[in-house]
């Protein structure tokens, strides 16, 4: 086989992956409600967001990070934290606050990875000054093979500085700025996307927390700039996503055939004699790729070294609907390869029987006080001044003070705590109401919703996946509440056995 061919097909391969691709659920995601007019971005993006009024906006998302959790539970919990706050301020909010949903196993194995997942997501937060407001933990022996750690973030960003994650002007560069590229992460897109079995340690990324820090504050103080077109995380599938990414919006956005080339060899390392496929599949951390305006090549560059961050420019957009990389081997220098982009991203499709879900008999069991207050006093839900109502009181629900606004941002949030596995659509109305309930309790006005839903092998568990997004897009219609972002989680599954249905709602709202 040509290495031409070998590489392509390898890329076409972790695009194609469900944690990229969504094959088996994107016929079912777009019955979910997702506009209103307090909508200004729906799912598609990095993350939703919000208009509250008064030229501000909010952005929300919620993540998992399963699978890496379990094979290394600090360093899987810690980069889960760091990926969802580049979901939103890649889209130039600055992170306000962020919850945690961990589900564990019921065994000796299932603590060990609770604290260790505990550590990554406090040292993480607490680095980086952002508070951790809420969240839950259970523990049931479904999650003995496969614990599952989800992880919500909310950031501000004035309507007028809001970056989308787009490429729309042939000739604008390809600017990577942050972390260097290694081989940890190879794969880990894959990863996510098969059962827990066949999963290796070595997709797991490891996390720098100050670096991210620093990225955080440059890229803020980018978006009060116009010196940008578009802005994207490097997370699953890392350089490969992010340079195919923002073309296919700015096509969708433009019309125009537009296509990305990239100079691997342009690419700061921190390993020797690294493949294209290595180049391009690595999820090392702390990463982003910046969409700049040429005429703002130096001020950009600039502005990152200001920072004390490493960024070069590594391509350029271009009109000729290709993705076109560039690279050298140890025998041939500037070897070039332009593929289409239905090549590199297949269209994919997975229609999964949706067989009825068969009740696993284990109960929910909830944490002891004690377990609650030792991973509370791990977390600074305190830090910017903004937490109104986090952790220290009862009540799944945090308040945080919006002072730009004159007003509150109540957050709820609920698992369907075991009741999916008797009932999907029942499980998921029990969550949305309860959400709901602390909003009303509040005097707040819903504006939104976030999820994630995690569930087991799609052989048996899209049944229960399709009965939930009917229950979810019910209630959303009733209550006029759209889902404006997401994530799915499928392949929680060790073997042949299959984790419970487990969702996961968070609601946002305004209260005076």
């Amino acid at each position: 086989m040509s290495e031409t061919k070998t590489i392509l097909e390898t890329l076409a391969e972790a695009m194609s992956s469900e944690h990229t691709s969504y094959k088996s659920t994107k016929k079912l995601l777009p019955l979910l409600p997702t506009k209103g007019k307090q909508v200004i971005q729906g799912p598609g993006e990095n993350a939703g967001i919000i208009d509250l009024g008064k030229g501000w906006a909010l952005a929300i998302r919620v993540e998992s990070h399963n699978h890496p959790t379990f094979l290394k539970p600090y360093h899987g919990a810690a980069t889960g934290v760091g990926g969802i706050l580049r979901d939103i301020f890649t889209m130039g909010a600055r992170p306000i606050g962020s919850l945690d949903f961990l589900r564990f196993g019921v065994d000796k194995k299932g603590k060990e990875l609770l604290w260790g997942a505990v550590n990554g997501i406090a040292d993480y937060g607490n680095c980086i000054g952002v508070p951790t407001v809420g969240g839950d933990v259970f523990f049931d022996k479904t999650y003995n093979r496969n614990c599952l750690v989800n992880v919500a973030a909310f950031g501000l960003v004035k309507k007028k500085n809001i970056i989308y994650g787009n490429a729309l002007t042939p000739g604008s560069d390809l600017i990577y700025v942050g972390a260097r590229t290694g081989r940890d992460g190879v794969g880990g897109a894959q990863m996510a996307s098969a059962a827990l079995d066949t999963a290796e340690e070595g997709a797991v990324q490891k996390e720098d927390p100050f670096l991210e820090k620093l990225l955080l504050e440059a890229c803020c103080e980018l978006a009060e700039t116009d010196w940008i077109e578009g802005m994207q995380d490097m997370g699953a599938a890392g350089l490969l996503c992010s340079t195919t990414e923002v073309a296919l919006r700015g096509r969708r956005r433009t019309k125009k055939n537009l296509g990305t080339k990239v100079y691997l060899n342009r690419v700061p390392t921190k390993a020797s004699r690294m493949t294209p496929i290595e180049f391009l599949l690595s999820e090392s951390q702390e990463r982003m790729l910046i969409v700049g305006k040429k005429k703002h090549r130096k001020k950009i560059l600039d502005l990152f070294k200001h920072w004390d961050l490493e960024a070069c420019v590594i391509g350029e957009v271009t009109n000729d609907g290709n993705y076109t990389i560039i690279y050298d081997t140890p025998k041939k220098k500037n070897i070039k390869l332009a593929m289409k982009f239905d090549e590199v991203i297949p269209d994919v499709y997975d229609d999964w029987k949706k067989e009825k879900w068969k009740t696993q008999k284990s109960p929910y069991k909830k944490p002891s006080k004690k377990i609650v207050k030792d991973i509370w006093q791990q977390y600074d839900w305190m830090v910017g001044t903004r937490t109104l109502k986090g952790p220290d009181k009862p009540g799944h629900y945090a308040v945080l003070d919006l002072h730009e606004i004159g007003k509150k941002l109540v957050i709820s949030w609920s698992s369907d705590e075991g009741r999916s596995n008797k009932n999907p659509r029942k499980g998921i109305e029990y969550a949305f109401d309860k959400c709901l309930k602390y909003q009303r309790k509040l005097k707040a006005k819903p504006l939104g919703i976030t999820n994630c839903l995690n569930f087991g092998h799609p052989k048996d568990s899209m049944g229960a996946f399709a009965e939930t997004i009917k229950g979810l897009r019910a209630r959303s219609l009733r209550y006029k509440i759209p889902i404006v972002s997401g994530n799915v989680s499928l392949y929680n599954a060790h073997g042949n056995a299959s984790i419970k249905p487990t969702p996961t709602l968070v609601m946002v709202g305004l209260a005076n």
